[in-house]
């Protein structure tokens, strides 16, 4: 009896799928297989950088910023304390020029006046020099440029002037009064008389 031809190619097909599983699992379990790689032996962690510690650098304490004061010329002029005059002889202390040293050891009240370039300044300097004239030796007054403001640090320290120009009127009290910008002569006669009252 012959078996038809497609029964026979399912039947030899089923053989060969059967006989390609067996030898797969054969080998497998065999110890054909291809061996685990070896573990590798771990690496060594690098050791972690020592970080800088953070640089903190001490800010020096500010000293506490004295009390500023500063008026303009339209304004009550504030007052500020003023260095008291030097018991030596005039010029002999810094921070102050000799010729206003001197004017303080012989009580007088001062007015300095610091100028710049501008209309403003020629205008305040000639009110300036009527207060010299009228005075008749009572008040010592000087010009100087806002430049040299530092040559009078005794006086003007804490009046934050920033300006030209400025006026500064102490009186005999060692009190120092501020005027910025201009000042005609009768407002800065009239500031010299309260300071002098």
């Amino acid at each position: 009896m012959s078996v038809p031809r497609p029964v026979l190619l399912a039947v030899l097909g089923f053989l060969l799928i059967s006989a390609t599983f067996v030898a797969t699992r054969h080998s497998s379990s065999d110890g054909g297989s291809t061996p685990a790689p070896a573990p590798q032996a771990a690496k060594p962690s690098p050791a972690p950088k020592a970080q800088n510690p953070a640089v903190h650098k001490a800010t020096p304490a500010k000293p506490a910023a004295k009390a500023e004061t500063k008026a303009n010329a339209k304004t009550t002029p504030a007052h500020a304390p003023a260095a008291k005059a030097p018991a030596e002889a005039p010029g002999a202390s810094s921070g102050l020029p000799a010729s206003v040293a001197q004017a303080f050891a012989q009580h007088k009240i001062v007015v300095l006046f610091f100028e710049g370039r501008g209309a403003d300044d020629e205008a305040t300097a000639q009110s300036v020099k009527a207060l010299k004239s009228a005075s008749h030796g009572k008040v010592a007054v000087f010009s100087d440029k806002l430049s040299n403001l530092a040559d009078y640090r005794r006086i003007v320290e804490g009046l934050d002037i920033s300006q030209a120009p400025s006026t500064v009127v102490v009186g005999r009290d060692m009190k120092a009064r501020l005027i910025e910008g201009f000042v005609d002569s009768g407002s800065l006669r009239q500031v010299v008389a309260d300071v002098a009252g």
